[in-house]
């Protein structure tokens, strides 16, 4: 079978099984695929995890922090800046960017938020496509020059047509700009030493 993300709380992507971790980053609200963001990370998520790299796939995560998937909470801040429910935008968008903080049997526990995602990845991975309409992307690009973690870019857009400031972030990062994901993935084993395992066969 395709090998998945158990989804636990993301501080276990430091456990000793993974050799490296990196954050998933992208248009969610306005994609080119129309959906959440989920449709262009499944081949870097399931390619991440042969490679014993965790990738940190907000559009599983989303849940976690918020109470709501990713879809369903595009819906409702939309609604909540139409009907001007400042409160309840405001508390999600902490949600989000910030995690949360909750008490459980073993003591407090902090959920990642995007912030945390940047902090706690060796590089990023930036995926961002014709008809995407990225904000929140940017802010983590700024995040990672902040903390100097590579930014790894994979577009087919041509590296000309490029905003300039993201090519000046991945600049600083000391980043790269890929055109297909084979170009990125040959690129993150030799810079990294990473070793891809062979899929398990799905049994019959």
């Amino acid at each position: 079978m395709e090998e998945k993300l158990d989804i636990k709380q993301e501080e276990q992507a430091l456990n000793e099984d993974f050799i490296a971790v990196t954050y998933l980053i992208g248009s969610m609200e306005t994609t080119a695929q129309k959906d959440d963001g989920s449709s262009k990370r499944e081949i870097f998520e399931k390619e991440l995890l042969l490679r014993n790299v965790y990738p940190i796939n907000p559009c599983r995560l989303e849940k976690q922090k918020t109470t709501m998937t990713t879809d369903d909470l595009k819906t409702k801040m939309k609604g909540w800046v139409e009907g001007g429910c400042w409160d309840l935008f405001n508390e999600k968008s902490i949600e989000i960017w910030c995690g949360t903080d909750t008490v459980t049997e073993e003591g407090l526990v902090h959920i990642p938020g995007d912030i945390d995602y940047v902090k706690m990845s060796d590089w990023i991975t930036c995926i961002y496509n014709k008809g995407d309409s990225p904000v929140g992307t940017w802010f983590e690009v700024g995040i990672a020059m902040y903390f100097k973690i590579p930014v790894y870019l994979i577009t087919d857009i041509n590296k000309t047509d490029l905003p300039k400031s993201l090519l000046q972030g991945i600049a600083v990062t000391k980043g790269e700009v890929f055109y297909n994901s084979n170009q990125y993935f040959e690129f993150i084993d030799k810079e990294h030493k990473l070793k891809r395992k062979e899929p398990k066969e799905e049994k019959k």
